[in-house]
């Protein structure tokens, strides 16, 4: 079992070192098996066209998720107040459950950075992490010392900084321990900022979610890509929109939440860890990279030499999901052992390039950029 564990480790590390420029065989680990031979005369099936992918992303993944995050968000609003008034323990159970779903909500979208989350830089402003150097903090004691009670009117809030209006900065007033949300003068500010920060909050997803449903929208965008759509000429470029955001996902999932556990180098909180949220924000994360690789489903466009890849994929997908995301197994694992930090890494990161570098390829797609800045 040792030996077996050893060997994953160093096949899915391999696999990650040389899937950007190597040619990539069956041996690139233990999940992957040589595909058998086609029949003669078989006929495969037809892969999803660009075209398909892109319907299959918006109605199936997009569209419901961010609805899903709107309709999370909208509850915040009247759990802040009701802790405020009555600060019992009921109340800041509420909340800290409409809390998490708006989290979870967040995570399954996170990696959507086009159109209606990149605008405005709604992104940061409504989910302003990482933040390594504090300013969520930095910037709430000034405004905290300020006592200006004009924040709480409509737009206030939205002319501060981008890590004054979003969740990092109401958690922080969630839990700080100190001067906790509820009635009574010391609270009584911090209340009203915790106010405006969840409307903000409401107003930001509603803003996402309009931008992506209304008429001409960003759906409208990639459904009817033409010579009179300024952003997408044809079905390859939308659908190249499309698996950009699958690989930024996984990127931003290895590079920010798993590599700081492999590299003491890097100091970086998790996402949401005064709230304990961080299991659930991997989790999430992971499961919404699932759907979006299954929806979009570029392994059918693999020739009969590199079906082995939906192999490794399959055991990729699934020591990612057995993880926690923290060294620890997550509750409905699927495999036996531990997926050690390092293999979950060296996973996330091969399987990045292999969509970047292979499927997205054998698809037709001509994804040429850096991930995590858009170039």
């Amino acid at each position: 079992m040792v030996l077996r564990a050893i060997f994953l480790i160093l096949a899915a590390f391999a696999f990650a070192v040389q899937a950007a420029g190597a040619d990539l065989s069956p041996e690139a680990g233990d999940d992957a098996v040589a595909a058998p031979a086609p029949s003669v005369g078989a006929a495969r099936p037809e892969p999803l066209s660009h075209a398909a992918m892109v319907k299959a992303a918006i109605t199936s993944y997009i569209i419901p998720h961010i609805d899903g995050l709107k309709a999370a968000a909208e509850q915040l609003p009247t759990a802040v107040e009701n802790v405020c008034k009555t600060g019992t323990p009921a109340a800041q159970k509420d909340l800290d459950e409409r809390f998490e779903k708006v989290v979870v909500a967040y995570a399954e979208v996170d990696f959507l950075r086009f159109g209606p989350m990149l605008e405005k830089g709604r992104r940061e402003q409504i989910s302003f992490w990482p933040d390594p150097r504090g300013f969520v903090a930095r910037q709430l004691r000034l405004l905290l010392s300020s006592k200006d009670e004009k924040i709480a009117e409509p737009g206030a809030l939205a002319k501060q900084s981008a890590a004054l209006q979003g969740l990092p900065a109401l958690e922080a007033l969630m839990r700080d321990k100190d001067t906790p949300l509820g009635p009574g003068e010391a609270a009584h500010y911090r209340c009203i900022v915790a106010g405006a920060i969840a409307a903000n909050i409401v107003r930001l997803t509603n803003e996402v979610s309009d931008g992506w449903e209304k008429p001409d929208g960003w759906a409208d965008k990639l459904l009817h890509p033409g010579p009179n759509n300024d952003t997408y000429k044809n079905e390859s470029e939308a659908a190249v929109e499309i698996v950009k955001a699958l690989i930024v996902g996984l990127g931003l999932t290895g590079d920010l939440q798993l590599k700081p556990q492999i590299d003491p180098k890097i100091k970086l909180a998790p996402p949401y860890q005064k709230s304990d949220l961080q299991k659930a924000y991997y989790a999430a994360s992971i499961t919404a990279l699932h759907q979006l690789y299954d929806t979009v489903d570029l392994e059918s466009w693999l020739p009969p030499d590199r079906l082995w890849m939906k192999d490794w994929a399959l055991g990729t997908w699934r020591a990612l999901e057995s993880s926690d995301g923290f060294g620890g197994k997550a509750a409905h694992a699927e495999r036996d052992d531990v997926p050690t930090p390092r293999e979950v890494f060296d996973r996330t990161n091969g399987l990045r390039n292999m969509v970047a570098n292979r499927l997205s390829i054998a698809a037709k797609l001509t994804v040429g950029f850096n991930e995590l800045d858009g170039d």
